[in-house]
């Protein structure tokens, strides 16, 4: 395995469309992702809870580390933590933003 450079995947462009305020580019990707979450602490104020869980507020972030790996290639970056989505069942969606 090779390492890529870090800023192949990303793309540099702001898009126009109205109903796509995304900052960055996207394209279709397959590969692995392996996240590490380091122990930190996040404190923030409660809005809701029930017996299945609790919805809360903060200002913290929570801080990641990612090794993708596609074609062969590895590539290493760190960010923060800015969704995670329920998809069906046990399966979710993450969202990480990269550092700069």
């Amino acid at each position: 395995m090779t390492h890529s450079d870090p800023n192949q995947y990303a793309g540099n462009e702001e898009s126009t469309d109205v109903a796509n305020r995304r900052r960055a580019l996207r394209r279709q990707m397959k590969g692995s992702v392996h996240l590490k979450v380091d122990a930190q602490e996040i404190m923030g104020e409660a809005d809701n809870l029930s017996r299945s869980g609790i919805l809360f507020f903060t200002e913290g972030d929570l801080h990641v580390e990612l090794e993708i790996e596609s074609g062969g290639e590895v590539m290493k970056k760190t960010g923060r933590l800015v969704r995670c989505e329920r998809i069906h069942d046990a399966k979710r969606g993450w969202a990480v933003e990269f550092d700069a």
